[in-house]
């Protein structure tokens, strides 16, 4: 008897992570990868970009020609999306941009092999409510505050 309380109890821990442990960790996940981008854009001298649709993200590289494409390859710049029922809303110099619902994105957020980043808001909602905020500045520096702690 003992056993089964105990294992129950264990699996209500587990299944208690709340909507809000979600969002927390999406946006940690996501600040990590747009950090490590931009050290790799301006290590590498490559010119990158995200480019974000309502649950999800892109890289994008510039190449030689001067136009943007798509990096499709595995680890880090890999396209992404947030988990369950989590969405983005960004914007780029005070103003909304209107994401896609699908993957149908373009470059949006600059990473430049200078070192610069194009400044963003970018918010993770749930049910309707901002919940967590990520910021990055031109010198590209990354804040990350919870809105909403219910």
């Amino acid at each position: 008897m003992l056993i089964i309380g105990l294992m129950t109890g264990v699996a209500v821990m587990s299944l208690s992570v709340t909507d809000h442990d979600e969002s927390r960790l999406a946006a940690k996940r996501l600040t990590s990868v747009i950090r490590l981008a931009h050290e790799e854009a301006e290590m590498q001298g490559r010119n990158l970009a995200l480019g974000f649709w309502q649950r999800g993200w892109q890289f994008y590289q510039l190449d030689e020609l001067g136009k943007w494409h798509r990096l499709h390859s595995g680890g880090l710049m890999r396209p992404r999306r947030l988990p369950r029922d989590l969405r983005f809303t960004l914007q780029l110099q005070g103003l909304d941009v209107a994401l896609a619902s699908g993957d149908q994105t373009h470059p949006q957020v600059f990473l430049l092999s200078s070192g610069e980043m194009q400044p963003f808001t970018l918010y993770i909602e749930q049910d309707g409510k901002r919940r967590i905020r990520i910021q990055g500045d031109p010198l590209g520096q990354l804040q990350q505050e919870t809105l909403h702690a219910d």
